[in-house]
């Protein structure tokens, strides 16, 4: 594999294929079909570098089954950390996160992917890659450097799409949070003027509770200005779902595609994060009801 043409086809056949192993992987799982990847696209890039840098280091040792193990483990294991580290550090957030399994590192990485990484690349360089190779080797360079330019552009353009989607969705999720945190001590501060019990955003949204409550100021000498407040407090309440409902209702693009593609992933913004999942699962079920078969 000297000719670096044929090295970048081999990236994007492996970002294919890990693509396809991560989204078979969530469907056993998860009983879903799920796009797992970063990218709005069928790659995962991290499993083209992976595979390409392997075959690299290993040279000649591809037929030593302990050294493919143990390099294909290591190799993947710092992938992973500093995929996940970078990450992390451009969008505050871990898209992935191993905090629940025994010797994590951060949550980015844990001993039992880094042995699954070796099992996986001892079964695609020892087996599955001699199979690709055999028909990749045949392909005129001149096809095949088109390929790499055509799939080069494809990924230039969706890599630019999915990171303006990332930081998009930290923004919402931020915003969503700001508008909970503002929307709270608005309703607590009402709670102490009015004398009701603890005042939430489901509350205000709630119109039969919304009434009981307007007409309970009814007679107070102020009762003017405290409905305009409350039905101003309602006003924000509203706004908030309706945030939550469209970020919530992108399932297949986007940022909701992002929540579908990562169910553990960790964020500071963890209320609006809980808020924006319950709220999917919850129109999700609605769909599902209406539906003829049932699934």
């Amino acid at each position: 594999m000297s000719d670096p043409a044929r090295r970048v086809l081999y990236f994007f056949i492996y970002a294919l294929l890990g693509w396809c192993a991560e989204v078979a992987f969530a469907a056993v799982k998860e009983r879903a079909l799920v796009n797992r990847g970063f990218l709005n696209g069928p790659l995962c890039p991290i499993y083209g570098f992976g595979m390409v840098g392997l075959l690299a280091v290993l040279g000649g040792w591809r037929r030593n089954l302990l050294a493919v193990f143990f390099i294909g483990m290591a190799l993947a294991t710092l992938l992973e950390l500093v995929g996940g580290y970078l990450l992390y550090r451009l969008f505050h957030t871990r898209w992935w996160d191993y905090s629940q399994n025994r010797g994590n590192l951060g949550g980015f990485i844990c001993p039992k992917f880094s042995l699954l990484w070796g099992a996986a690349s001892v079964a695609v360089v020892m087996g599955l890659h001699p199979l690709l190779a055999a028909p990749i080797e045949r392909l005129p360079r001149a096809a095949v450097m088109a390929l790499d330019v055509l799939l080069g552009l494809c990924l230039l353009v969706d890599t630019s799409v999915s990171f303006a989607q990332a930081a998009g969705l930290g923004r919402q999720l931020r915003r969503l949070d700001e508008m909970a945190d503002s929307l709270r001590r608005a309703s607590d501060a009402m709670t102490e003027i009015i004398g009701e019990g603890a005042m939430t955003a489901d509350t205000l949204l709630d119109e039969q509770k919304l009434q009981w409550m307007l007409a309970k100021m009814e007679g107070r000498d102020n009762a003017a200005a405290l409905r305009e407040q409350l039905l101003a407090l309602a006003g924000r309440a509203r706004a908030l779902r309706t945030e939550l409902e469209h970020t919530a209702r992108q399932r297949y693009f986007g940022t909701g595609r992002l929540l579908r593609a990562y169910p553990h992933m960790v964020t500071a913004h963890r209320e609006a994060l809980a808020r924006l999942r319950a709220l999917a699962r919850s129109l999700r079920a609605k769909v599902d009801e209406h539906r003829p078969d049932g699934r």
